[in-house]
């Protein structure tokens, strides 16, 4: 699966503006065949706090080129991306990226989309890769045993010096079961001999990470 993200951040007193362009943009993205548009916001994530971030993905590559190849001849969707980027914009856009999910095999994984996003970034340090997707599907498996749904690992490609790193992204379906699922895995043995492999033996050098929640699109 082929997901796009777009960080754009509000200008100060736009944020209705900046919700009601990006909704238009949801609506394009659509109509040229992606699917499961969402849009989130950080609520706590360092620097990045409040940029809003507009997702939409695509079956494969072959997928993702059709729609770039669609809005590329699209009056509308041309028109669309100008707005985006003129000065009286109502967000600044800040980037955008390109990211493949990563099969990690768990057949039993929860499937769902919550309202609550736990996203970590980082990059394997060399050797480590599968070290490192063993310990991405210890975390999936623990987070999912206390509430998470969703939990997907992906890399990021086309995102300027963050492209290689990777991205993983456990689901809740509220800020309550967030806190309830990190207390619950304190408080499992799994939990925190995970934990502290992380600190003492971590196979990937951790970048950033923020906790997202999602906005209506209307």
């Amino acid at each position: 699966m082929i997901l796009r993200s777009w960080n754009l951040r509000p200008r100060p007193g736009r944020y209705d503006d900046a919700v009601g362009l990006i909704a238009e943009g949801a609506k394009l993205a659509g109509r040229h065949g992606a699917r499961n548009v969402r849009l989130t916001q950080a609520a706590t994530a360092g620097p990045s706090t409040g940029v809003l971030v507009m997702t939409c993905e695509f079956e494969n590559l072959a997928g993702y080129g059709a729609y770039l190849e669609d809005t590329m001849t699209d009056l509308e969707a041309q028109t669309h991306n100008h707005r985006i980027r003129e000065a009286e914009a109502p967000f600044i856009y800040e980037s955008t990226a390109v990211l493949t999910e990563i099969d990690l095999g768990r057949d039993a994984a929860k499937a769902g989309r919550g309202r609550v996003l736990d996203a970590r970034f980082g990059r394997p340090l060399p050797g480590r890769w599968g070290d490192t997707l063993d310990i991405t599907r210890q975390a999936f498996d623990l987070a999912e045993r206390h509430g998470a749904v969703g939990c997907r690992l992906f890399e990021l490609d086309h995102a300027g010096e963050r492209s290689g790193m990777l991205c993983t992204v456990v689901e809740y379906n509220s800020m309550r079961e967030f806190g309830m699922a990190g207390d619950a895995w304190l408080a499992d043995e799994a939990g925190r001999s995970l934990t502290e492999r992380m600190r003492t033996d971590r196979p990937f050098e951790a970048v950033s990470s923020g906790l997202y929640t999602e906005v209506a699109l209307i």
